[in-house]
């Protein structure tokens, strides 16, 4: 039994953050999905201990695949540099074989659950939060910073 948790330590690690990523945001989108406009308020009241982790999960993740990211490039161009390429090629589709599956599964995690903030923001308008709004904003940002590797140019020699 101890083998198990020792050989999946990792995988526990990542599940348990990933499903704590997915409760909370997901407490909060049925909390802002539903809410009905009520006289003065202009948005939900979310409870802070929600908002903060809310905040800390959402920002957690974007840092770390977001890193993930980054070090696998890094990678990748050490690699054609030493193998000898005058300009070291980072070709998304070798970057993307020597990410690990949880990196990938966590992007993939990250990606869903923030194009369903961004559809509630976009829809529900004043009457989503700063919460929702920051974590949109954040995934258009990241969104950004992915694009620029996907679509990066690639130069071939001639």
């Amino acid at each position: 039994m101890t083998d198990f948790f020792r050989r999946q330590i990792f995988n526990i690690i990542a599940a348990v953050f990933l499903a704590l990523f997915v409760l909370v945001w997901a407490a909060v989108l049925l909390r802002v999905g539903t809410w009905v406009p009520t006289g003065q308020a202009q948005a939900p009241e979310l409870n802070g201990a929600l908002v903060t982790a809310a905040g800390v999960l959402a920002t957690s993740l974007s840092s770390l695949t977001a890193s993930a990211l980054g070090f696998t490039i890094s990678e990748v161009k050490r690699d054609n540099e030493q193998a000898g390429h005058s300009a070291p090629l980072v070709s998304p589709g070798e970057v993307a074989t020597r990410l690990s599956g949880r990196v990938i599964f966590a992007i993939m995690v990250y990606m869903t659950m923030g194009m369903l903030v961004l559809v509630l923001w976009l829809f529900k308008g004043q009457a989503s939060t700063d919460l929702i709004g920051a974590f949109a904003l954040s995934l258009l940002g990241w969104l950004v910073g992915a694009a620029g590797v996907v679509f990066q140019t690639e130069k071939t020699d001639a």
